[in-house]
């Protein structure tokens, strides 16, 4: 009796798409089993199979599964039968999954051979640029800073202006609460229909997040990186030489303050994952990441270990799937202190580093043997940094459960338990010689005799919800799928900051206890705990109609504790449709051609909580009360019954495409979002109220915008490959209208600050105009005796400033993104262009620093940006020649990198090395340091546009890579 066929086979082949082009990293695996392989650079496996009765199973992202018989053969080349397009891929959308095809909402999906590449520290950087429509900047390179993201604009004035997080269906997760390496695909809801089911947290767009899953086959990856950053340009300044000519103190040196308090950072990122099945319904992945982070600021950096286990398992013939993720991360920061950067640029260039003279010289003013002088907004940048401790410890951990059931054929219940607990506790001591005032609240070091703070915040949210789905086709012409849910979510939220001083030795800083402060009632303590509920009852209904009409609706009713009394809850519907056009009829080389229109209503939350409530709080000073002083409590916040939910109602038109094979495939969309009830802290005149803050619903505001995305296949053969995209955005947000409590009142203003200029206006928001306003004189000159001139109103140059208007917005008119991919064999390149238009910003540095007044030079070094005039010798005043274009054009991120072949059954089963530049160079005329959009001024959304001299300088990196696969 023959048995050759219970022998080892050997199979080898090529996997090519359609159009003959090698497919590297398709998965071929032996039907039933786990053994398998993945296809190298040149579409080329390897594979050894039980017998010739085993079936091969063929399957590539973006690709039809195909299963092959290998009967006698030894030798199995395949074609992969392409997807529609995209048409067919998952989108991820609320509390479900659908078709590409069936979307008929805004919603962009960026997957994780479309993220950024290099130096990623932060989940927001893998989406920079990729989505029309979303924002996504920081200014600066401090690595311990986060990014601010807006979607389709500002569509809120006092909630929450970044989209919500949605991690493996737990709403509300900290975008942060996953590994960057982790993730394999992340959607943006971006209209008001798609984010509408998540109720009062969808205004400002939704982010879902899907980590990684294991696969058929057990799979050793590991992902390491070593980085190299550097200071991209510092503000530019007078020299030493420059500085005394200019009429400057000498001091005898030549020092270069940006040099002393930056360096060369150096980084590295191991990430190591195991991935597989194991079989019996089992799908787990497990993995570890370690990033060790400097910044270029000396003494700053951050230590991370995080870590990620995923777990399903099916059961009773897969009606019943059991999910768990767990996420945990600690991270030890060192913040250093932002206002180095500014103090670098002003300080006396001709100061040593290091002085040995006395205290009485006014140079070793607190005896540290750093040079220091009293002047107002001033300190040595050095010292700052070597002296001064500011450190951190955050720990988060997540848990994110579901179960669920296949009642009957296409009817599924499924419930979900998650919570997130995050710790954030801060270290700042400033020792006894420490000469800066404004390091923290409280004083310096030196006055204090040592100052301490100490801070803990505690966050804590869970989260319970079940739906139950239906997915069905039904009268042979229609697939109809539903959902309907209930969601309760708790937040808790508490925290405190203890600040004392007067230490013996700034040996005991450590031992707070030590600090003299507590026993002579000088220490200072705050302490707060807030929580909030929401629940909410959710359903949707989607109808397709053989693949050329769709339609969806659906309806969230929420309820939330952080609104007024008689304002607890609020309605938010939405409904959508769309058209295959393509289907109808038969146009020349267009593979798809869908309309859609959608119409929505989401709202915004409070910031925080009790925010409708009367509250008191404890004043400055106490009473006298029986020979006892007694603490004294006060009006701190007015109440506000009807405080309600932000409504923001939006209307989407979009057309999706697909031409020439679907080597064109685009999206264009059009919105108009009108937001009613805006939330703010408005001022309130006292009496008739108790305190003049009041938090209420103010009034209107409208934006509306273009959104285009563009992506082309350009070449597409064996050898070479490029494919180019492109995306475009616009949107006008205008303040439309406000409440007649408030009307004709400016709103959001923001001042200059110190020194001298804390009641110099700079920015505004107004009834009836857009929002982003950058307010003050506009510059006419210098006349003969080095005054400045300004324009009266009425077209005449006068010495006064009296006049003011509207000289700039700090918001963008456009924004733009251009991806070019390139493959030559085993070779890939990529690069990635990014944009901001039309936007301005103020120039701080120059409104403060930019002339040779004595006032100035007696005490500050001075900025000599292009602008500068040698003839100006006035005090400062604030006019638009501080005010810059800052339109930008940025080589955001480019990759080259180099895939090596490995056939047989080797232990290496993949290996890909490459090297990344990131911020390369940057395309601008705006003279600071960095030309990106500023979405805030200490806080203050309503005044974009200003850049703040404590912001850190732009930095540019460079990234060596390598991705293994066992």
């Amino acid at each position: 009796m023959s048995t050759t066929i219970f022998a080892q086979v050997q199979v080898q082949g090529k996997v090519t798409d359609n159009n003959n082009v090698p497919l590297p990293g398709a998965t071929v695996t032996t039907k039933g089993t786990t053994s398998g392989t993945s296809t190298n650079a040149e579409g080329n496996f390897t594979i050894s199979v039980p017998n010739q009765q085993a079936v091969l199973v063929f399957s590539s992202v973006g690709y039809m599964t195909q299963e092959v018989p290998v009967g006698n053969r030894t030798t199995i080349d395949l074609q992969l039968t392409p997807q529609a397009g995209t048409l067919n891929e998952v989108v991820v959308v609320g509390y479900g999954t659908q078709r590409r095809k069936e979307v008929t909402s805004a919603v962009a999906t960026v997957s994780a051979e479309q993220f950024n590449k290099g130096n990623i520290g932060n989940v927001a950087q893998l989406l920079q640029g990729k989505v029309a429509g979303l924002s996504i900047s920081r200014p600066g390179g401090n690595p311990n800073a986060g990014f601010t993201m807006r979607l389709r604009g500002l569509s809120t004035l006092g909630a929450n202006s970044s989209p919500l997080i949605v991690v493996d269906g737990q709403v509300g997760a900290d975008i942060n609460t996953v590994d960057p390496n982790d993730i394999q695909s992340i959607d943006v809801l971006k209209d008001a229909a798609s984010a509408a089911i998540y109720g009062t947290r969808g205004s400002s767009g939704v982010i879902i997040i899907t980590t990684k899953r294991g696969g058929r086959i057990p799979t050793v990856t590991y992902n390491g990186t070593v980085t190299a950053e550097v200071p991209g340009k510092f503000t530019p300044h007078m020299t030493a030489a420059e500085f005394k000519a200019a009429g400057g103190r000498d001091l005898g040196a030549e020092t270069d303050w940006n040099e002393e308090i930056t360096r060369t950072a150096y980084s590295h990122v191991h990430n190591l994952s195991l991935a597989g099945s194991g079989g019996n319904g089992t799908n787990y992945i497990a993995s570890f990441n370690y990033r060790d982070v400097q910044g270029v600021a000396i003494r700053t950096g951050f230590d991370q270990i995080n870590g990620h286990f995923g777990l399903t398992q099916k059961a009773l013939k897969d009606r019943v799937t059991f999910t768990l993720d767990a996420n945990a991360t600690r991270r030890t920061s060192k913040f250093g202190f932002d206002r180095a950067f500014q103090y670098a640029t002003i300080f006396n260039p001709t100061a040593p580093r290091r002085t040995t003279d006395s205290a009485n010289t006014g140079l070793n003013y607190t005896g540290s043997g750093y040079v220091e002088q009293n002047f107002v907004e001033y300190a040595n940048p050095l010292a700052v940094l070597e002296q001064n401790t500011n450190e951190g410890v955050l720990k988060r951990m997540n848990i994110n459960a579901s179960a669920s059931f296949e009642i009957i054929k296409g009817l599924r219940l499924l419930g979900r338990y998650a919570q997130e607990n995050t710790s954030n506790y801060r270290w700042v001591y400033l020792p006894k010689t420490s000469f800066d005032t404004r390091l923290i609240p409280g004083g310096s070091g030196f006055d204090r005799k040592g100052l301490a703070q100490k801070q803990d915040d505690e966050n804590y949210n869970k989260l319970f919800e079940t739906t139950l789905s239906y997915d069905k086709r039904v009268f042979n012409e229609f697939n109809l799928a539903a959902v309907v849910g209930y969601s309760y979510q708790d937040f808790l939220n508490n925290g405190f900051l203890v600040r004392a001083g007067d230490f013996l030795t700034d040996i005991t800083s450590e031992n707070f206890a030590s600090a003299a402060d507590f026993k002579n009632n000088k220490a200072e303590a705050t302490s707060y705990k807030d929580g909030s509920r929401l629940i909410a009852f959710f359903g949707r209904l989607n109808l397709n109609y053989k693949d050329l009409a769709f339609l969806s609706a659906s309806l969230r009713r929420e309820g939330s504790t952080q609104f007024g009394e008689r304002n607890k809850w609020g309605n938010f519907p939405a409904i959508s449709a769309g058209l295959d056009i393509s289907r109808l009829t038969d146009i020349a080389r267009v593979n798809s051609l869908k309309l859609r229109a959608s119409y929505g209503i989401t709202g915004a939350l409070p910031p925080r909580s009790y925010l409708s409530l009367f509250l008191y709080g404890p004043t400055a000073n106490n009473f006298l009360y029986n020979g006892n002083y007694i603490p004294a409590y006060e009006p701190t916040q007015n109440d506000n019954p009807d405080l309600k939910w932000e409504r923001k109602a939006e209307f989407d038109v979009g057309l999706d495409f697909a031409l020439f094979n679907s080597r064109l495939t685009g999206t264009v969309d059009y919105y108009n979002r009108k937001t009613s009830d805006l939330l703010f802290n408005a001022t309130v005149p006292v009496p008739p109220f108790p305190t003049n803050r009041r938090w209420m619903n103010i009034g209107t505001m409208e934006n509306k915008g273009v959104e285009v995305l563009l992506a082309y296949d350009v070449f597409k053969n064996k050898i070479f490959n490029w494919n180019t995209s492109v995306n475009f955005s616009t949107f006008s947000v205008e303040l439309t209208k406000l409440n007649k409590e408030l009307a004709g009142n400016i709103i959001g203003a923001s001042n200059l600050g110190s020194p001298g200029q804390e009641q110099t206006q700079i920015t505004r928001a107004v009834e009836g105009e857009k929002i982003g306003i950058i307010w003050g004189s506009i510059f006419r000159g210098v006349d003969d005796n080095g005054k400045f001139l300004f324009d009266d109103g009425h077209g005449k140059t006068t010495a006064l400033d009296t006049f003011k208007t509207k000289i700039g917005n700090g918001l963008p008119k456009f924004e733009l993104g251009w991806t070019n991919t390139f493959r030559y064999n085993n070779w890939d390149l990529n690069f990635f262009l990014r944009g901001s238009f039309g936007h301005d910003l103020v120039n701080t540095y120059r409104a403060f620093f930019e002339s040779s007044a004595p006032t100035i030079i007696a005490s500050y070094n001075v900025v000599k940006s292009k602008y500068f005039n040698p003839k100006l010798n006035d005090s400062q005043t604030f006019s638009d020649l501080f005010v810059e274009n800052a339109s930008f054009v940025k080589l955001d991120n480019a990759t080259l990198g180099y895939t090596f072949n490995f056939k047989g059954d080797g232990a290496i089963k993949g290996l890909r090395a490459y090297i990344n530049g990131q911020n390369l160079f940057v395309i601008t005329d705006y003279t600071g340091v960095d030309p990106e959009v500023r979405y805030a001024y200490g806080g203050n959304i309503l005044a974009p546009g200003v850049d703040a001299r404590d912001t850190w300088v732009r930095t540019r990196s460079y990234t060596l890579g390598v991705n293994l696969k066992f």
